[in-house]
């Protein structure tokens, strides 16, 4: 098992997440986080995940309070192929 207080985060390498879905059933809650292209799947307790996610409530707490409320608002992201595109 790895040890928490021994782990430097900054020496991990990272993916930017930027999407994910999930599903759950009585026994685990299943959930895929996005890169790009790229998926990375996870199967969780029911226990772990609630865990989870108390700790990300935490650290998105955390973050407005030294650096403002995270504004949800959708970009505004134009599609590269338009209406007037198509022939």
């Amino acid at each position: 098992m790895i040890d928490p207080t021994r782990l430097n985060l900054n020496d991990l390498p990272k993916k930017l997440c930027d999407g994910a879905i999930g599903a759950y059933g009585k026994e685990f809650f299943s959930f895929v986080l996005t890169s790009g292209n790229s998926l990375d799947s996870f199967a969780s307790t029911p226990q772990m995940m609630k865990s989870i996610a108390i700790w990300m409530g935490g650290q998105v707490e955390g973050y407005e309070k030294q650096f403002g409320e995270i504004d949800m608002t959708p970009p505004q992201i134009q599609s590269p192929i338009q209406i007037t595109d198509l022939k």
